[in-house]
């Protein structure tokens, strides 16, 4: 074999343990991805139940200044919690994404009532029930919401 014949040579075979192990890192890559999703879903789920929970328990201590519903839709789940006491009418909305692994919450106001302040999707493995509750202490804010502000969800 001449010279240039192995140059071709080393270089293909070169080339194909890159590719290789371009393709053991993308694997891997992706595995550890999939374990991280898979991992999200799991906490998603096991979160509903305590925040249904403690939803439940609010609207039992409001004596009716509070409804709660809960619904179930493919995937994730939505907790409302109802606000009855003085003006404006409110609610706060929490959706648990079981797919994506997200927890997300905004608040449903009268339109015209002011801009909108959604908080961001977080992932579930950086939430804490303690956002739950400052969240629903805000819903029940009244001085708060007399002065016509929409305060940040705190997520």
């Amino acid at each position: 074999m001449s010279d240039f014949a192995a140059q071709i040579s080393d270089l293909v075979q070169i080339a194909r343990e890159s590719a290789s192990r371009q393709r053991d890192a993308e694997r891997q890559h992706e595995e550890g991805e999939a374990r991280r999703l898979k991992a999200c879903q799991d906490r998603a789920a096991a979160l509903i139940e305590p925040i249904w929970e403690l939803i439940q328990s609010v609207a039992h201590a409001s004596d009716g200044a509070i409804t709660v519903e809960k619904k179930r839709q493919s995937t994730s789940t939505i907790f409302a919690l109802f606000w009855h006491e003085g003006q404006p009418d409110r609610s706060l909305r929490i959706l648990v994404d079981e797919a994506d692994g997200m927890i997300q919450a905004s608040w449903v106001v009268p339109p015209n009532y002011g801009r909108s302040v959604d908080a961001p999707n977080v992932s579930v493995t950086d939430f804490e029930i303690a956002s739950v509750e400052a969240a629903i202490l805000l819903l029940a804010d009244q001085r708060c919401w007399a002065r016509g502000a929409i305060p940040m969800i705190p997520w």
